[in-house]
């Protein structure tokens, strides 16, 4: 999720109540608290890899959760002069542990159990930046200013409000994911994974993934799209965006061979960083492109990614030289 988002929910809660008896020092600590654990984006200027390791990592850990809820109670019984140290605690706590939850609703995968383990966890419920999660949390926000004697009541509204979002785009989620499996069975394919990805300006669309030993099949769904005759997009871009999401009817799935046959992309696959990338990816793709004078080129991407005009974010490179030495490999 992003840092705004986690913000806006952050002052949310904070006036819920947990905040008594610390005045403004509690909605601080409370905002404080729930960006804490994105502290962690300023691995990105260490390079993609480095931060693909370690972004959502220790900060996010259930198991470190109680720890820095401590150091955040010291340091603003500190800063604050506030002598509510467990109240400070309360509020870091309840802070920390709804931005892993929010984290742990996208896609993007989230290790909570580090430092035991790297194991990436995900629900795929919500976009990593949702128009409608932030709405419902910002319009009674901004109704906080206009009724300040109601502001508890209508913080705990606005929890409601998006937690009812949220249990939305887990049904709409465990619905898509459905479609999926029903399509595994009706081509009778042997799978070694399903997955439903939620996409972009609606909690409707969703992108499925069946992966099979070989294969990667992805189909666009819009579960409340209107079965139409003509299903050639038309229009602006926007327009032939969003008819890329077929009705639940229509749904049409592109296979993609997760690897190509080339001796280079066997060697690419046993390089450090290529593991790496492949432990971060869930549903990769390998292409060999032939370069020039003699250079080979293979590229890694993630298939969850590319739903979008076939943006191809966290692409990984490997160029072999000539005589077969590796001139570069990394993110692009």
């Amino acid at each position: 999720m992003d840092t705004t988002t986690h913000a806006l929910a952050g002052y949310v809660i904070a006036k819920t109540g947990i905040a008594r008896d610390t005045g403004k020092w509690g909605t601080i600590a409370g905002v404080s608290a729930a960006v804490f654990p994105d502290i962690d984006l300023v691995l990105g200027f260490l390079g993609t890899e480095f931060s693909l390791k370690y972004h959502r990592n220790f900060t996010n850990s259930v198991f470190l959760a109680i720890p820095f809820s401590l150091f955040l109670a010291w340091f603003f019984v500190r800063v604050s002069k506030v002598r509510r140290f467990w109240t400070f605690f309360v509020i870091g706590l309840v802070e920390i542990l709804a931005h892993t939850f929010m984290d742990l609703m996208t896609s993007y995968g989230t290790m909570i159990l580090s430092p035991l383990s790297d194991q990436r966890f995900a629900l795929d419920w919500v976009f990593i930046v949702d128009l409608f999660l932030v709405a419902s949390l910002l319009l009674p926000m901004i109704s906080l200013y206009l009724w300040k004697r109601r502001e508890r009541l209508l913080a705990r509204l606005a929890v409601v409000l998006a937690g009812l979002y949220i249990s939305l785009c887990a049904f709409n989620h465990g619905w898509a994911v459905s479609l999926a499996r029903s399509h595994v069975q009706d081509q009778n394919l042997v799978q070694a994974n399903v997955a439903s990805i939620p996409q972009p300006l609606s909690p409707f669309r969703w992108a499925n993934y069946i992966q099979t030993e070989t294969k990667i099949y992805q189909g666009l769904v819009n579960l409340i799209g209107r079965d139409r005759g003509d299903t050639t997009p038309v229009g602006g871009a926007f327009r032939r965006f969003l008819a890329r999401y077929k009705p639940i009817s229509q749904i049409e799935y592109s296979a993609w061979d997760r690897f190509d046959e080339s001796v280079w992309v066997e060697r690419a696959l046993g390089l450090d960083g290529v593991k790496t990338f492949y432990w971060f990816a869930r549903f990769p793709i390998a292409r060999y492109r032939d370069g020039e004078n003699g250079t080979h080129r293979v590229e890694f991407f993630d298939l969850r990614f590319g739903a979008i005009n076939q943006f191809r974010p966290f692409l990984y490179v490997v160029d072999f030289g000539e005589n077969g030495q590796v001139n570069f490999q990394g993110f692009l």
